[in-house]
């Protein structure tokens, strides 16, 4: 199963493409993050993330894509510009047939660190001994995309094994 993980920003749009290999390993295939530069605007900014993840579809095909599912937070606005960083990122998956699974931001980090309340810094470090990264990936944002990617794999082995168990 190889998933492509991505943390939507407004700053950043991280991404991380997660393989799981035959033996269970997981490894990373790609990360990094979109820069959106603020002085563009942003039709401009939503493009570039449209075209570079197509883009990371195109050159690596993940069979699914998974993101961080929307949460509330005190800015209106920022929720707001948000919602369409995650819509051009649900675009870009559909555009090339891939099918979008989302997670709860404490599911992420409950799948990844294994406490869905952990630091971004534990997210990464943890990121980095399960995917066997020499070190810690940068920006934060792509170790962020890693752990959604991670979480959809944990995920799915679970439903798996319990669609086997009740069988």
């Amino acid at each position: 199963m190889r998933v492509l993980g991505i943390d939507c920003g407004g700053q950043y749009t991280g991404y991380g493409i997660v393989e799981e290999t035959a033996q269970g390993k997981l490894r990373a295939v790609c990360f990094g993050a979109v820069r959106l530069k603020t002085r563009e605007t942003l039709e401009a900014r939503l493009l570039s993330i449209f075209r570079e993840l197509q883009a990371k579809i195109d050159e690596h095909t993940p069979d699914i894509v998974a993101i961080e599912d929307v949460f509330y937070g005190p800015n209106p606005k920022s929720m707001l510009k948000l919602g369409e960083v995650r819509g051009v990122a649900m675009l870009a998956a559909s555009s090339c047939g891939l099918k979008v699974a989302e997670y709860a931001p404490r599911a992420i980090k409950s799948a990844v660190v294994g406490y869905g309340a952990a630091e971004k810094s534990q997210v990464q470090h943890m990121v980095k001994l399960l995917l066997g990264l020499p070190d810690p990936p940068e920006p934060v944002d792509a170790a962020d995309a890693l752990a959604i990617a991670i979480c959809h794999i944990h995920t799915s082995a679970t439903l798996r094994r319990q669609a086997t168990a009740q069988s």
